[in-house]
């Protein structure tokens, strides 16, 4: 048993086999891109949960042709999209978009049930100050020439 062990052992060695392999981003981000995804992307910050099917929605908004993977990796292929403010600009107004879209379902939660209405106006202003946050990321990194 021990021979074979040892055998296994070479084998594995002999082919380099060994846990996966990570890819490291070696791409260098602006600085707006860890902005905008440390106020939008937590949900406690943000008031809304940007699923990954909603970051697809987003890049299909701008032409910007992003793959399935793990939210962070999608978020970052969909900013490596972004090279002008026009660009930037149409990728922000999706997020309000689809921000506007999240925070109508916890205004109609806060019409059929009042009691629940202190948590949704929480959200809803978190909502909203992301929102406004946007136009001030869009005037910081991308002013006007």
């Amino acid at each position: 048993m021990n021979d074979l062990r040892k055998e296994f052992e070479n084998y594995m060695q002999d082919r380099c086999v060994s846990s996966c392999e990570t890819e490291e981003d070696t791409y260098e981000y602006p600085d707006y891109v860890e902005a905008i995804n440390a106020e939008l992307m937590p949900p406690v910050k943000s008031g809304v949960y940007i699923s990954r099917w909603d970051l697809k929605m987003v890049g299909d908004a701008i032409d910007a042709s992003i793959a399935m993977d793990s939210r962070a990796r999608m978020y970052k292929m969909l900013m490596r999209s972004v090279h002008n403010k026009e660009t930037m600009g149409q990728l922000l107004g999706a997020f309000s978009s689809l921000i506007d879209a999240k925070t109508e379902a916890y205004r109609e939660m806060m019409e059929n049930y009042p009691s629940s209405a202190p948590i949704f106006e929480d959200k809803i202003q978190k909502a909203e100050r992301v929102k406004a946050y946007f136009d001030e990321v869009l005037n910081t990194y991308f002013p006007e020439e």
